[in-house]
């Protein structure tokens, strides 16, 4: 047996392993009973919301957390506009009022400088994390600073999923984001979540106020927090109840240079935080992380071999479709080459019945997801498109991301 069939045959079992164990613990985490504040509880929360060019977003954003039916009284929310040069702090300021905080910054110093002055500026005991170009559901606020209750939990994470999914690769997005609800929930019922959306999050302020704001240097700031929470030993919780709507990247180089960033950042705030391996960290060390990067080893490995192997193949079978006069143009021998081929490679192929069987599961679990939602999704075309392109994508995404750690490149948010 080849090297490669030791891999591939490797990745099956242990994908088979992960998830089964990620749904016996998402099935026994569902029925666990969980402290939550009750209306008359709810504490004052800040909502911080920094912003570098949203002049076209920023509104949309502020109206959707006005809408929120978290009691006015005990909501305090905080935008700032981080050096823009377009609309932005005008189109917030109309905005201003005894709830809604308007702040300027005449340079544009970052992400984590801006969310370290809002904090600084805060007064709640809950402080939330937004984007400027994330809207949310007018429960989300309140289902979420209800898990506050346990006083074990530092943060708390949304079902973060995607509010646009027009162009094809908006549409591989649209699942990825959804099967990461089922994940996030799972790592929360092992204490396991390593990143906290910067789109939208909540954590409690005295946590800021005992171990320190956002790292200003950091181009993940809020995958290092997720980190550091960790690694002091905090819980942090995820609320599927609380949807947060994002707009991803549309196209192709603008998702590769998003993902360039998180996983570049992932690399260094990993080896940061390389402590959180081992048995002292629980399920998180011991099982979630190893397997993560065994799966990204795995991956790359993956798309490097069949790349290759494919391009070799694909040249011997042109040379031989001439060399037996094969009509390349004729349409009716091409498409029952190709019928017979694909028939035969499923039937014959152990991997691809794996991945058959992957399918169906993910499809289920994707319209559990939906319904919880409330969202329509066009599962029947996003989630092949997902199945086809994703591992692709995925392998490109971090072969950049390690060569730009490698050879020490500066990783930027353009």
């Amino acid at each position: 047996m080849s090297f490669i069939i030791y891999v591939i045959y490797t990745s099956i079992y242990i994908g088979l392993v992960a998830t089964t164990f990620y749904i016996l613990t998402f099935l026994a985490d569902s029925k666990k009973e969980r402290p939550f504040f009750k209306d008359n509880e709810l504490p004052l929360v800040s909502i911080i919301i920094p912003a570098f060019n949203e002049g076209e977003t920023i509104a949309l954003t502020l109206d959707s957390i006005l809408s929120s039916n978290y009691p006015k009284n005990k909501l305090e929310i905080i935008v700032i506009d981080d050096g823009s040069n377009d609309k932005t702090f005008e189109n917030a300021l109309k905005y201003k009022s005894d709830i809604v905080k308007i702040l300027k910054q005449k340079v544009n110093g970052g992400k984590g400088k801006a969310l370290n002055r809002g904090i600084e500026e805060s007064k709640g005991e809950i402080i939330f994390t937004m984007d400027a170009d994330t809207t949310v559901h007018k429960d989300s606020l309140i289902n979420m600073t209800r898990y506050f209750k346990n006083p074990e939990v530092t943060s708390v994470t949304p079902a973060m999923v995607t509010r646009e999914t027009k162009t094809l690769i908006q549409r591989i997005q649209s699942i990825e984001y959804l099967t990461g609800l089922f994940l996030r929930k799972t790592f929360a019922a092992l204490n396991a979540i390593h990143i906290t959306p910067g789109a939208f999050s909540a954590y409690r302020k005295s946590f800021f106020d005992k171990h320190g704001g956002y790292d200003e240097d950091n181009i993940t700031e809020d995958l290092e927090m997720a980190l550091r929470i960790q690694y002091y030993k905090y819980k942090i919780e995820n609320a599927p109840e609380a949807p947060a709507f994002t707009i991803p990247p549309r196209t192709f180089l603008d998702l590769l240079k998003q993902r360039r960033r998180w996983y570049a950042g992932l690399l260094r705030n990993m080896l940061k935080y390389r402590k959180l391996f081992g048995k002292e960290y629980g399920d998180m060390g011991l099982f979630v992380l190893p397997i993560a990067w065994i799966s990204i080893f795995i991956s790359v490995f993956m798309i490097i071999y069949y790349s290759y192997k494919m391009t070799v193949k694909s040249i011997k079978e042109i040379l031989y479709y001439k060399s037996i006069n094969f009509e390349i143009l004729n349409q009716f021998e091409i498409n029952s080459y190709l019928i017979e081929r694909i028939f035969f490679q499923i039937i014959s192929n152990t991997p691809l019945l794996f991945l058959l069987l992957f399918f169906i599961v993910i499809l289920v679990y994707l319209r559990y997801a939906s319904k919880k939602i409330n969202r329509s999704e066009s599962l029947l075309i996003n989630l092949p498109l997902f199945l086809i392109f994703f591992a692709v994508l995925f392998g490109i995404w971090w072969v950049v991301s390690i060569i730009y750690v490698v050879f020490n490149k500066k990783v930027s948010w353009d």
